[in-house]
């Protein structure tokens, strides 16, 4: 690594190319260090000033600028490179926030959604094909088993109902490192109640899962940002069962693609996987249509456009 660090080796990098623009696909990458060295007064070398670029997965500092400490200095720094113009175009995913307006004009933000995938089709044989009970309500927890997943919540949920309840979990991806979650989510598959994928699960397998559930689940605890199960959900016209904090909870609400549930609270989760048990057909029509509209502000498309859009606007 060029210069012992990754910021110096993109200033090497911008010196030897002599590119317009320095651009990030993860700025999270160099951004920690980067702010709070300029809160320092320290700033990156003149050669990539005004070029840099890239995608911003993670800025808490920017939904929590006041704790902790940490937060305020980079939010310091941040506010210096955007008044002094360091930034060519930074990309986000969180259109809510509004602070930005007051950053500075120099500074070019572009919001965009994390984009779906996946095709709707005949509901009936996909559950055929996942040899999943034709006469449940399919509930899809798609992912990783991490606690911070929330999968954990929707097992509690499940053993706390009538073993003859409508309500089915299709449990998809690796999960295999939490013996004590397996061995509940086989009392489950023995009871007819759930039936787990626990492995890395293919593109085809994906559409398949999407594609015969009737709810997905989002049990995530404090989770911070996006969701790409949330685009592939609307990508297939799926609601979806939310936790009621961050951003998640927030696009659920203002677009009404499902329903919130407290967080960490498996009662509550439960009594909201009942609801979506008892929707008629109306209800359940208009969820979907609210999920195929929001699906296009995260097609493959639409974060094409946003991706290059100002590209080429720059050129």
């Amino acid at each position: 690594m060029a210069g012992g660090s990754k910021l110096k080796s993109l200033e090497e990098c911008q010196r030897i190319s002599q590119a317009k623009q320095v651009f990030l696909n993860e700025f999270d990458e160099v951004a920690s260090n980067l702010l709070r060295r300029c809160r320092d007064g320290a700033f990156p070398a003149s050669c990539v000033e005004g070029r840099l670029s890239g995608v911003y997965f993670r800025p808490r500092f920017l939904t929590a600028p006041r704790r902790p400490i940490g937060n305020i200095i980079k939010a310091f720094g941040f506010r210096r490179l955007c008044e002094q113009g360091w930034f060519r175009h930074i990309y986000l995913m969180d259109e809510y926030l509004f602070c930005l307006k007051k950053t500075s004009r120099r500074a070019c933000f572009i919001f965009y959604r994390i984009p779906g995938r996946g095709l709707f089709s005949s509901l009936r044989r996909r559950q055929k094909a996942l040899d999943i009970p034709l006469n449940k309500i399919v509930f899809l927890h798609y992912g990783m088993g991490d606690r911070r997943k929330g999968l954990h919540l929707v097992v509690e949920a499940l053993e706390a109902s009538a073993e003859d309840s409508w309500m089915f979990l299709l449990c998809a991806g690796k999960i295999s490192h939490d013996r004590r979650l397996l061995e509940k989510l086989a009392v489950l598959e023995r009871r007819g109640s759930a039936k787990l994928l626990n492995r890395y699960v293919s593109d085809e397998e994906e559409r398949l899962c999407f594609c015969a559930a009737d709810g997905v689940l989002l049990p995530y605890i404090h989770h911070y940002g996006s969701s790409g199960v949330l685009s592939r959900a609307a990508a297939t016209g799926k609601m979806v069962i939310v936790s009621d904090e961050g951003l998640l909870a927030r696009r659920v609400r203002d677009h009404h693609l499902g329903l919130l549930f407290q967080t960490k609270n498996s009662r509550d989760l439960q009594r909201r996987m009942n609801d979506v048990v008892l929707l008629n057909q109306t209800e359940r029509d208009h969820f979907r249509e609210m999920a195929l509209k929001y699906a296009e502000t995260c097609s493959r498309e639409a974060f094409r456009e946003a991706l290059l859009a100002p590209l080429r606007s720059s050129i």
